[in-house]
This record gives structure tokens, C-alpha cells and sequence, in this order.
């Protein structure tokens, strides 16, 4: 096939004009194309031709073009786990491309005459943005501090303990001296459409996703060191061996020791899960306890109460906390529970989608952007009103 053919298939998906064979002829070329160079020149011509749905910055447009092109080098994944085809990253650059301005998606060539409206022709309102750095800290005496409107460098509290917004998306606790009795514990909560990070009093660092909150002291005296979580967050735990790190998701525990790991513990989920990146875990339920590897993800099943383990795309499991979303393998239920939380969004279903996607989509970009993206495979159709999402096969 020419690159003048592919460059008008191309532009047929900017207008939206494509056909489901168009459609078809395209991704078969991308996937079955050897010649790399070749593509690269047409998604070239095709970036400086193309004005995206969304204004971004020099900087915003230069970063996406290199992801999409493949011109950083990729984080490796372990070799269990299925990584994505050279190929299909070019593949996934044409849609993208197409949709409009970041992340990609990862064909499985099965373009789909769609049942409903593109994303595009049904919005009638204010698209929903995506989330941003959101939080209230609930203090030991029950006041509530909304962390998103208070001004960085900002002193929340003092004496033997300071607490100090300082930055935009971060709070920090400064333990000052020893102090006599029990500390008093804080509670970080972040709304749907939130994120936030907060370093504790002895030096670990916690990102907390969207709807979860985390309640933890506001210093560790000698003994242990325990925090609760609801939700995800990413740790990093500050070693000290004379006090173990735990975390307690309901009935659940986690011992840390100088570890680097991801829990995620959402209600409407049906594992908990818990990956670990480096160092080590310990993860015990009912009397059971499973000692984690790096670059394994232990899972409890909240039904059954097994607790298994495995290996797993770790990159996966933290692409939330590195301004993305990263889908390996994922059916569009754990899609669009992981979309509502960002955007805040109602998801409902008219019909089963029973495939499964992989797909690569900045968390900056706006909630119809992303559905579009997802929409391009051809495996799965959204109708996108205000707030409320309807997924169509």
C-alpha cells in the first residue's frame, strides 16, 4: 500500500469519516507493516497536519510525539509477563493520533461496525476535566482542612509536630521533638477526581489515588508504626528496623520493612492487591500470611478469603501514581471503574463488552479524549452526557 493511501486513511480518521473497512484496511497495514521508517513519516506528516481537540503546550505536544514514536527508551517488564509487540506501538500511535492528543491504544484488528453514537457526536455538555491534586486533612479534634485551596508554604499546625502544605499536591509532617503520650492521628482523604501525596513524620512517602483516604499519627513514637488505608496508594516506607511499617486494610495487614510497594483496596473491588516494587512485604489475613518477591502482586480474594500470589506487570500496577493509565489485558469493567474514580463519572451498561484491551492513556487528558481512545479499537462504544457514561458493545 502507497503512504499517499495511508496518508488520506489517516486523515479520513481526523474527520471521523472513516469506514469500518477503511478502518480494517488501516490497522492491518499498521500491524503487518515491517517497514517501521515508513510509518514514522506518515504519523510525521500527520502530527504537523492535525489540530488537536485539545490545546496543549509545545512541551505537552513534543512529549506525546516522542512516546507515540518510541523515542525513549521503554521500562522493561519482567519475563513473564507479555509486553507489547514493538509494532502494536506504532498501531497505537495512528489511533491516537486519530483521536486526538495523547496516550494510545493497542489494536486486536477486530474493528467493529459501532452500535452507538461516537463520543464525539453525543456530548452536549461540559466535558468532564480529568482529576487533579484534591484533599482535606481531618485533624485529631475533628476539624477539617481542604488542602486544595490552602496556599503552599502554609503552616497547618505546630508545636512538636509541624505540618506544612508545601507543594501543590503535598503535605508534610516535621516531627520537632519527642513529645510524652499517645500522638494523635490525622486522616488524608481524597475525593473522586483527586490525588495527593503526604510524607509522615518518619520519612515515608504515601501517593494516595482518587476515593481513598489514609489515617496514620502525626509521629511515631518508639514501637511500631501503623497507618489505615481505603482505596490505592503507592508507599514508600522509610527503613528503620526497630519499627516494622504496618498497613491495615480492614482485616488485612501488611508488615513493610524499607519497601516500595502499591495497595490497591477499593471497596467496590473484588481482590485486594498488593504489589510490591522492591524490598519486602508480608501479607496476612485470618492466621495466613504470604511473603511478597519483588515483582509479584499478592491478591485476597474478599469473597473466598484466599490469599495467592503471583508475577505481574508491576508498571501496571503504579501507572497511576506516574500520570497515566496502563492497560494490559483489562476488561472494560476494570476500565471504566478506574476511569469513574478520575473523572468522577457515573458508568452504565447497555450490553456486554467481553473483550479485553490494551491500552496506554495520559491521566491530563479529559474524560471524552480518553473514551475516544478506547473507542477506536472498535471493540467498544460510549455515549458520554455530562457526567454519565453508557457503554455499548
Amino acid at each position: 500500500m502507497s503512504e499517499g493511501r495511508i496518508d488520506d486513511l489517516v486523515a479520513k480518521f481526523f474527520q471521523q469519516t472513516c469506514t469500518a473497512a477503511e478502518k480494517r484496511e488501516l490497522a492491518t497495514w499498521i500491524e503487518q507493516s515491517a517497514d517501521d521508517a515508513a510509518l514514522q513519516r506518515v504519523l510525521e506528516r500527520a502530527w504537523a497536519n492535525y489540530e488537536p481537540v485539545t490545546d496543549l503546550t509545545a512541551t505537552a505536544s513534543s512529549r506525546i510525539m516522542d512516546e507515540i514514536l518510541g523515542r525513549q527508551e521503554p521500562v522493561p517488564v519482567s519475563s513473564r509477563v507479555r509486553p507489547m509487540r514493538k509494532m502494536w506501538r506504532y498501531a497505537a500511535a495512528a489511533v491516537t493520533i486519530a483521536a486526538l492528543a495523547g496516550g494510545y491504544v493497542v489494536w486486536k484488528s477486530r474493528p467493529q461496525t459501532p452500535s452507538a453514537p461516537a463520543v464525539a457526536k453525543t456530548v452536549k455538555k461540559e466535558v468532564p476535566p480529568p482529576g487533579g491534586n484534591r484533599a482535606t486533612l481531618t485533624m485529631a479534634d475533628g476539624s477539617v482542612i481542604a488542602l486544595d485551596s490552602t496556599t503552599t508554604n502554609t503552616i497547618i499546625a505546630g508545636n512538636n509536630v509541624r505540618i506544612v502544605k508545601t507543594d501543590s499536591g503535598l503535605v508534610t509532617y516535621q516531627q520537632l521533638a519527642v513529645r510524652d503520650g499517645k500522638p494523635s492521628y490525622n486522616t488524608l482523604t481524597v475525593p473522586a477526581g483527586g490525588q495527593f501525596r503526604v510524607i509522615l513524620a518518619d520519612g515515608t512517602k504515601v501517593w494516595l489515588n482518587a476515593m481513598s483516604s489514609l489515617r496514620y499519627p502525626d509521629m511515631f513514637p518508639d514501637g511500631t508504626r501503623k497507618v489505615e488505608l481505603t482505596g490505592e496508594a503507592y508507599f514508600e516506607v522509610s527503613a528503620s528496623a526497630a519499627q516494622p511499617f504496618l498497613v491495615k486494610v480492614n482485616d488485612m495487614e501488611l508488615t513493610v520493612l524499607g519497601t516500595s510497594f502499591n495497595v490497591t483496596a477499593y471497596p467496590d473491588e473484588t481482590f485486594v492487591n498488593t504489589t510490591l516494587l522492591s524490598g519486602k512485604v508480608v501479607m496476612k489475613h485470618n492466621n495466613v500470611s504470604v511473603p511478597l518477591k519483588q515483582g509479584y502482586q499478592a491478591a485476597l480474594n474478599r469473597r473466598t478469603g484466599q490469599l495467592t500470589s503471583m508475577q505481574v506487570n508491576v508498571d501496571e500496577a503504579i501507572a497511576w501514581k506516574n500520570g497515566k493509565f496502563l492497560f494490559d489485558a483489562t476488561p472494560i469493567k476494570d476500565i471504566m471503574r478506574q476511569l469513574s474514580r478520575w473523572y468522577n463519572i457515573e458508568v452504565v451498561y447497555a450490553g456486554e463488552v467481553n473483550e479485553q484491551f490494551y491500552a496506554e492513556i495520559p491521566r491530563f487528558a479529559n474524560a471524552a479524549e480518553a473514551l475516544r481512545i478506547l473507542e477506536l479499537t472498535g471493540k467498544v462504544h460510549f455515549r458520554l452526557e455530562g457526567r454519565r457514561v453508557t457503554v455499548y458493545p
